[in-house]
């Protein structure tokens, strides 16, 4: 699932990017990486180092292949990407909603704190609550 280089067959089909089944955006190379192109189409990711260190914004892929400009640093499953230093090579399908991330939240152990934390939802439905939550947490950032 993983190589190098970018692809450069100038006359490649561009990729198309679908997040659970739904087509968001069409990857051409100007671009830049994954993380950006997401982005620019206003699909929120949790992302910390952009450059494959700290694997926050690691996203499963559903179905298709990706080509890393950078060796990542961070551990990876061979069904996971780091969108903030890859681009696509063929279509891609992530499991990751059009909207975005979803807001979780975690109990801390030692002083029963919460907190939450935007992180890619990796689950297909979201209640209506949820929604409202994680449109929250996007709004106050």
């Amino acid at each position: 699932m993983t190589s190098k280089k970018r692809p450069q067959n100038l006359f490649a089909k561009a990729p198309i990017v679908r997040l659970q089944g739904q087509p968001v955006l069409l990857f051409t190379e100007q671009q830049g990486t994954l993380l950006q192109a997401l982005e620019a189409k206003k699909v929120k990711i949790f992302s910390e180092c952009r450059n494959g260190f700290c694997g926050a914004c690691k996203t499963r892929v559903i179905s298709g292949k990706v080509s890393y400009l950078n060796e990542p640093l961070a551990e990876l499953k061979h069904d996971e990407c780091l969108p903030c230093c890859c681009v696509p090579t063929e279509d891609l399908e992530l499991d990751l909603s059009p909207e975005g991330a979803a807001v979780v939240t975690y109990a801390c152990q030692s002083n029963q704190n919460k907190t939450s934390l935007a992180k890619p939802k990796q689950t297909q439905n979201v209640a209506s609550d949820t929604r409202t939550q994680k449109q929250a947490v996007f709004e106050d950032s």
